[in-house]
């Protein structure tokens, strides 16, 4: 199973099983990212009835507006990947 933190437009989480999407979820909040991203992922992978040990790879589409919250999604990425 594969998680995506998708930012190119409104940040949004997808969770895929190969090819095909089992759930997405979209939140505002950009430029929050280190207050929001953590608590949205825990409160999706919730409501999908997943654990954080099933998701094989966590993926990250970049913001074109805001580095920083790419920065901050490929950080807390890398963190739950160990």
């Amino acid at each position: 199973m594969n998680l995506i933190i998708d930012l190119s437009n409104e940040p949004c989480l997808i969770l895929k099983q190969g090819r095909n999407k089992i759930a997405s979820h979209k939140w505002s909040g950009l430029y929050q990212l280190n207050e929001t991203l953590l608590l949205e992922i825990d409160k999706f992978l919730k409501e999908n009835k997943v654990k954080l040990k099933d998701v094989k790879e966590i993926k990250v589409i970049p913001s074109k507006e805001s580095i920083v919250s790419t920065r901050i999604a490929k950080a807390i990425a890398l963190g739950l990947k160990s």
